[in-house]
Parts: C-alpha cells; structure tokens; sequence
C-alpha cells in the first residue's frame, strides 16, 4: 500500500512539474549563452525538448479489440423481471412478460420440456391467431435457444437465429398490427435487439466468425424452422457504387479506449466496418483518400412482409442491403421510415487506430524532408521508407509509392458538399483534430453539407514555407476535382488551424503585396530573381509573393500565436537547430543569397522554431494584411489554470501567449481553460467550431 502512495505522490509531482516546464522555457530568463559549453547537456536538453512538446497529447491508441464475442448474448430483456427456466441441465432466463404470454396459450410447459419444439407449437399458435405478443415471444425464444444452440450446432443456430430475426422484424414492421402497435412499449426496443443480434449472428455464422464478405450481386440460402430463404446483396449508397469491399468487420468486436465521445444512433440493423478492396482505378478524388480507409456501413436484413409462408416449398426472398451511415440514416421497409442503427466513431478509431501518422509527425518535425520520400503500402500497411539502393535505386514493382505529404479524406469525397480542412500545429499530425472531427460529423446537418479534409506537412520548415505548399496543394485540388470550376460549394471552403497551423491557414488569405520580400533582402525582386535559375525563382515566389485563395471564406484559429511565442527563444531555437535537419530545397534556395540579407532576414531562418519568435517581424505585416474579397475569421484561445508557478508568469496556454493569441479582426473570440495542446480537444472549443459551422452555412 505504501509503495503505491508514495508512487502517486511522486506521479503527481512529476506532472505538476512538467505542466510547469512550458513557462519555464518560455520565461524570459531563461537565456543560452552563445559560445557556452552544452555538448554535456545535449542528451538532457533533448530529452526536455520531447517532454515539453509531449505534455497534454493524449494516447493515440483509439480502438481495441474485445476479448469475448460481444454479439447481444441477451437474457431478460423483457419488461419487467425474469424468469429462470430449466432446460436439460442449463437454466436460461425469459423475460416475465414472454411467459405470461406463452402461458396464456398453455405453452409454457413445452419450452422447459424442449425449447425446440416449444417454438414449432408457437409457431402453429401464430398462424392460428397471430398477436404481437406471441410474435415476440417466439423471438425472444428463438434467439435464446439458437445462443444454446451455437457452440454445438452452429448449422441449427444459424436456422434458429433466422427465425428469430424474421418474427422480430414482423413484430417492428407487420403492417397488421399498425393501430395497435404501441411506440411507448420497452418490448419494441427489445424487438430491434433481437433482430439487430441475430442478423449479426447470421452474418458472423456464412462468414467467419470475426468478419464476412458481402458483394452486391451475391447470394446465399438460409432456412428458418419451416422455410428457407434466397438472400441477395444489395448497395442502397449510390456513393459506394463500382466499390470491391475487404471483408466487413463487426463494430461489437471492438471498444473504443482512447476517445472522450462515441457516437451511435439506435435504430434497426448491424453496424458494420467497411473497407473498400484496393484497385488500381484512379479517379480525381482517390489521391486524397487513404488506400487503408475504413468507414461506417450498416447491414439491413429485409424480409417480405408478414413473414409470409411459401405454399408450394420455393424458397421466398430477402435481401441484405448495405446502408451509409454518414448519408442515410433512416430505411423506407414496409412503407415506414425506420432509423438505422449506426455507430460512427467506432470506425474513426479503427481508421486512426494503425496511422501513418503517428510516426510520421515527429519525423515531420525533425526531418522535414522524410514526408516528401515515397510511401510504401505492402499487405495493406504504410510505412515511410526511402528507395532501396541494393535495387539499383529502383522501388520494388509491387508497392504504391506517395508522398506522404498533402490533403486527406477520411472518407470519399462528395460532389457539392462544402470543404473544412483541418491544419495541425508543431509537431503534430492530423490525429489531434480526430475528437472535434468525431463529434462535427455526429450533427446530421454539419455532415450533409459539409466534407472534412486533413492537411499533413512537415512542421520542422518556417511556417510561410508550409503555407506555400498548402496554397499549392489547394490550387491542385481544385484543378483536379473541379477543372472548370462550376461547383460553387468548393468556393465557400473553411479553414481550421491550431497554433502554427493557425498561421498556415492565415496566410492563405491575406494578399502579400511586396511587403514579405522586403523581409526577406534589400534588393528589389526583380534584381535579385535575375541571377538565379528558373527553380529558385519559382520557390522564392511561392514563399513570399501570393494572392489571397478566393475559395476559402472562413478561418478558425485555435491557440495561434499571432504575435509569436516567447517559447521560441535562444534555448529553444538552438535546441531546434540541433535536431532538426533543415530541408535540402531551403538550403539549395538560401545558398546563394546570403549578400545583403537585412538584419533578420527571413531568408536566414531555417526552422519552424526560429520561425515563431516573436522578434521575427513577420507576424507585424500579417497583422496589417488585408484580404481582398471578404473572408470571416473566428478565434479561439487557450488559458491555463493558475499554479504556484504559472501565475508568475503572464496568462497563456503554457506555449503562447494570451496576448499573441488575440486577432482584432476576429468576427468571434473565445477563451477555454485548456493547456496548448488540449486546445482543439477541449469540449468548448469543440461546440464552439459547431456553432461557427453552422453559421457559416447561413451566411
């Protein structure tokens, strides 16, 4: 017992002391001598530089898979209490309101003597006056007798679970029983668990027991006790038309461990994760979309109505249909709109679950120019990997190769549907915005009008280098998808940047004139442009002369430091000139323009953490800035909590600034209690991006 006190006592304070380190580093006072002794102190500094850009980031594991089978083993479920009901040498539990039933029609004593033939006498009493209430008794028997049944007859179960499913969709949908129906009865829920479970059942028994294939065109044959059914395979998305699915994995398989919200909605069917078979078809669209992508489906089995009986012994027909969650959220069956049951984060996680970039980010950070090497995706994982010399230099034919770099979907992309680009800070990834990105596609209305894209791009270059290369890579998008430029949904984009992405997000809308160059060299552009080859010329322009983006009309800032940092200092900035190698292309530009550079020219700043001082004067320019069509900004801001060490300090995030992080252009501005990191994770900042959304489709 002492040991695990005094190992929280030491946890706390271990906390306590990092969450203090930012304004540590971030104190004026804390200066680094030039020409001071350090090598000895390298490996510590180091080991302070990953603490202090690791505190507040959250697990990055989302998903886990389930021990046990977690596919609805019910028992009970009825109103009121259960009962326990022998059966051989096992004792299941029924819900009371199934025995009252049963035994208002003397059936009562079949079920303990053989459950079996207890639902084939149920089944006659149907047919002779069917009720709701003996429909869902045989249901709630079948399904309970076909759990018995699994383990050793799995062939009789799959014919038992059947039957349940089909009474348990009669019970829901038989239009006989449309005026007395009762919406308000617990018994109808129960109906869509019974029917929801064993249709999972069904598809866990023809396929394997984790996993089924499902290809529209497909068929199989399943008997119930006393019919036998042609079920075929239907896409009801037309999105998902021409798709080759992987295997469809089962979300009750899998939990959910390292994000704060889950979103589902109840309804009827089996929610599914859906990968799309990898092809070598290319479309517009497809290079934005990761090739290991895994998105929501749910599995509706649709019966004939009434649970009709064949006469002459031809099977009759069902279908399973596969449903998009994230375009349809209700069935029209038996003329009546009924919910799908979906589950929307689940599949997030398992998408996140395995990423790219997790690792990618740190080497973003410290190696810029590993994003722009080939990715290479063998047996369906991605890995960053340079070209194998041993093969003459030369990638292996039987790997895909990107760039690792640029904008991504985390689901396919829809015409007229306007883009959100999300735009992560220093050292970081697209992952930090994976809980504000759950929770804005939970709203029906943000994810029917809306399409959410991720940026990725090395944080270790100046941040107007990685601004360039957004505006580059909008311009692509836009050529690619919308060449003639007639969807006008495209021209109503939003930005979403947190902390030096914030910045990279800013500059895409503000006109540079000739005011960034004056940063950069005394010499007049055209002087300087004269004497270097066409491939400077192009990246001295793309860094420091552009013209707003006339499709982006909004920009959402979270923890950006609009006047700099003082975290970026001397401590810091040698720290960051240590470990980060400096891309190849800046050193190839800068190579021959250090003559009459001004004092604290752009040009001699190599990294993102010199980039953010606040003595760069930079920020002063891009205050004054204007854009030159009407663009609205919103501003979010961090503060943390006042300790014994903090309060010394002026009010910040830990990183930046209250100060720095104020836009007086700011349409809104709000101020969370969050460290920097957390910003975009804070339940607040979070509902605040849903109300400017939401907003924004008004105006």
């Amino acid at each position: 017992m002492c040991r695990f006190i005094i190992g929280g006592i030491v946890l706390f304070f271990l906390r306590w002391i990092l969450g203090c380190l930012p304004f540590i580093l971030a104190s004026e006072g804390v200066r680094l001598r030039r020409g001071a002794a350090v090598r000895g102190t390298f490996g510590l500094w180091v080991v302070v530089l990953v603490v202090v850009f690791t505190v507040g980031c959250t697990n990055l594991r989302r998903v886990r898979f389930r021990e046990a089978d977690s596919g609805a083993s019910l028992v009970a479920v009825g109103g009121g209490a259960g009962q326990v009901v022998k059966v051989g040498n096992e004792q299941i539990v029924i819900s009371r309101r199934t025995i009252l039933a049963l035994r208002g029609y003397d059936l009562e004593k079949s079920l303990i003597k053989s459950p079996l033939q207890s639902l084939v006498e149920i089944r006659e009493q149907i047919n002779r006056e069917p009720t709701l209430d003996l429909i869902y008794a045989f249901a709630e028997v079948a399904f309970l007798e076909a759990q018995r049944q699994e383990s050793t007859n799995p062939k009789l179960a799959l014919e038992i679970y059947a039957a349940s499913a089909l009474h348990a969709y009669g019970y829901l949908l038989d239009s006989r029983f449309n005026a007395s129906r009762n919406s308000y009865d617990p018994h109808l829920r129960n109906a869509c668990i019974f029917y929801n479970s064993s249709v999972e059942k069904i598809l866990r028994l023809i396929g394997d027991k984790h996993s089924v294939e499902l290809n529209p065109g497909s068929n199989y044959v399943i008997r119930t006790l006393d019919n036998s059914f042609n079920i075929s395979c239907e896409l009801k998305s037309p999105a998902w038309n021409g798709y080759e699915f992987e295997p469809f994995k089962f979300v009750s398989d899998y939990e959910i461990c390292g994000m704060q919200n889950e979103y589902r909605q109840y309804g009827i069917g089996v929610p599914l994760l859906a990968a799309r078979r990898h092809t070598n078809e290319k479309t517009p669209a497809s290079k934005y979309v990761p090739s290991n992508l895994t998105f929501p489906a749910t599995a509706v089995l649709r019966f004939l109505p009434h649970g009709s009986r064949s006469r002459d012994g031809t099977p009759l027909h069902a279908t399973i249909e596969l449903y998009d969650p994230l375009t349809t959220s209700a069935a029209e069956l038996e003329r009546m709109s009924i919910p799908l049951e979906n589950d929307l984060t689940t599949p997030l996680a398992y998408s996140v679950a395995d990423s790219q970039f997790r690792a990618a980010s740190f080497l973003g950070f410290i190696s810029p120019d590993k994003m722009l090497l080939p990715v290479i995706n063998r047996n369906g994982r991605t890995i960053v990997s340079e070209i194998d010399d041993k093969n003459n230099g030369k990638p292996d034919d039987k790997v895909i190769r990107e760039s690792l770099m640029g904008l991504y979907m985390i689901q396919p992309y829809e015409h007229g549907k306007i883009p959100v680009v999300f735009v992560h800070g220093l050292w970081s990834s697209p992952m930090i915005w994976m809980e504000m990105f759950n929770t804005l596609r939970s709203e029906p209305e943000l994810r029917s009008r809306f399409q959410f894209f991720f940026y990725f791009y090395p944080t270790g270059q100046p941040f107007w280098i990685s601004a360039a290369q957004l505006r580059h890579d909008l311009y692509d998008f836009r050529l690619a998808i919308d060449p003639q430029l007639t969807d006008s949904s495209l021209d109503k984009m939003v930005l979403v940047g947190h902390s030096m992405g914030g910045l990279v997000a800013h500059l895409q809308v503000i006109d540079s004139g000739n005011e960034f160059w004056k940063l950069a060299s005394n010499e007049p552009e055209n002087k300087v442009f004269a004497e270097l080859n066409p491939k400077t010329r192009v990246e001295l322009r793309n860094w420091f002369f552009f013209r707003p983006n006339p499709s982006v009309k909004r920009v959402i800032t979270l923890a950006t430091p609009y006047h700099g940092s003082e975290f970026s200092n001397n401590v810091t900035q040698w720290l960051g000139k240590t470990v980060i190698k400096v891309p190849a292309a800046i050193r190839t530009v800068t190579a021959g323009l250090n003559n009459d550079l001004p004092l604290g020219s752009l040009l001699n700043i190599e990294t993102s953490v010199e980039s953010l001082s606040p003595q760069v004067p930079i920020f002063d320019v891009m205050e004054k800035a204007r854009a030159n069509s009407p663009v609205y900004f919103n501003n979010i801001i961090g503060q943390v909590e006042q300790n014994v060490i903090s309060r010394n300090f002026a009010a910040s995030d830990g990183v930046v600034k209250m100060t720095s992080a104020k836009l007086e252009r700011a349409e809104s501005e709000i101020v969370v209690s969050s460290v920097h990191g957390d910003v975009p994770t804070h339940p607040k900042a979070i509902l605040e991006v849903k109300r400017i959304l939401l907003e924004h489709l008004r105006q």
